[in-house]
């Protein structure tokens, strides 16, 4: 970690063809309030002098009644195409697992990248997310891999488009939800002292406090500048339109609790909740007002009871699918049962 910003501005991590990390990405490192200047988080592999593969890391501690623990969770990896299934990528995690003292985890995964990390046999799931994924305004073109593959495809997939957003517009002039007056919401773009004090008698396992918080969100790993040097970045880095909110909740004996959400080019996904149970309906009202206002196209929900009363009342989303992943260790938890997982934990939260 204490050699990162030297390696960012160094002249030869700039005459890589690919770059291991983003500008954005390691200054959110750096800034880590569990990151230590001995911390090991990005590694490379090289063939004849050439950057052929690389993983990152992000350190990170549990906090339980039981145990206070520093791992890293798995949160990039990347090998050339004309390198793959070479065992670059294995070679590098099992230099990071030396380096962790065994103490690793991962979630927010490809299907390639779970077979992998699963197949050495360190890792055991530790907590199944059961979430939905709803569609209001789905764009074909963007999650169909073929759908952009020549002018023809482009023309048809578009004019698919266009006739779902008609569909889906009517479905909405009729959706008439009410949320229970009770029950009422402010929306903020980022936390204020109240949720923040209220995060005091939080009971997230990955210690996401005030502290994490203000990181997090003076730390994104998305940009909304183009550079040259982040286009050399294999993941994604930029974006023109991303943002996050936060929902504090009031009821008639006034606030109860916060829930953050992002929303990037049109994806809706939840990522924190400080609530108590029993406002499941209303926030779920809200959150399909909140789509139709702005004409979400897709929402990703991993905390159960909210998927839940989505199920049960389905409209005006065109289709809802389970949705949800694991989050994955190296090491045992003590009490795992009592632990609350939060939908953002390890590195959702930033992209």
């Amino acid at each position: 970690m204490n050699e990162l910003e030297d390696f960012v501005n160094s002249k030869t991590f700039h005459e890589f063809e690919y770059l291991p990390i983003s500008d954005i990405r390691s200054k959110s490192y750096l800034a880590n309030p569990h990151a230590l200047p001995d911390d090991f988080v990005v590694y490379l592999g090289f063939f004849e002098n050439k950057l052929v593969a690389f993983r990152s890391l992000l350190p990170d501690i549990i906090q339980t009644d039981y145990q206070t623990i520093r791992f890293a969770w798995c949160s990039g990896a990347w090998v050339h195409p004309d390198f793959r299934r070479k065992s670059f990528s294995k070679k590098l995690l099992k230099e990071a697992y030396t380096d962790w003292d065994k103490k690793l985890m991962f979630t927010n995964y490809i299907p390639n990248s779970e077979k992998l990390i699963v197949e050495t046999g360190w890792f055991k799931p530790i907590h199944q997310f059961n979430g939905v994924r709803a569609y209001l305004f789905p764009k074909t073109r963007k999650l169909l891999p073929n759908a952009n593959a020549n002018i023809l495809f482009k023309i048809i997939f578009s004019l698919i488009d266009w006739v779902i957003s008609i569909y889906s517009s009517i479905r909405l002039f009729l959706f008439t939800e009410k949320i229970i007056s009770s029950v009422t919401f402010k929306t903020l773009d980022f936390p204020d002292q109240q949720c923040y004090q209220s995060l005091k008698e939080s009971q997230s396992v990955f210690s996401r406090g005030a502290l994490e918080l203000k990181w997090i969100f003076d730390n994104p790993w998305i940009s909304s500048q183009k550079s040259k040097a982040n286009s050399k970045y294999p993941f994604s880095s930029f974006s023109n339109s991303f943002i996050y909110k936060t929902i504090k909740v009031y009821s008639e004996n006034g606030f109860v609790g916060f829930f953050l959400f992002s929303v990037r080019e049109g994806h809706l996904k939840t990522l924190y909740w400080q609530l108590p149970d029993g406002f499941e309906k209303e926030i779920t009202a809200y959150l399909k007002h909140f789509c139709k206002k702005n004409k979400v196209e897709m929402t990703t929900v991993y905390k159960k009871e909210i998927a839940e009363q989505l199920f049960k009342r389905k409209f005006p989303f065109l289709h809802l699918k389970k949705y949800g992943q694991k989050i994955y260790s190296t090491f045992e938890i003590q009490n795992n049962s009592e632990i609350k997982f939060q939908d953002g934990d390890g590195d959702v939260i930033f992209t």
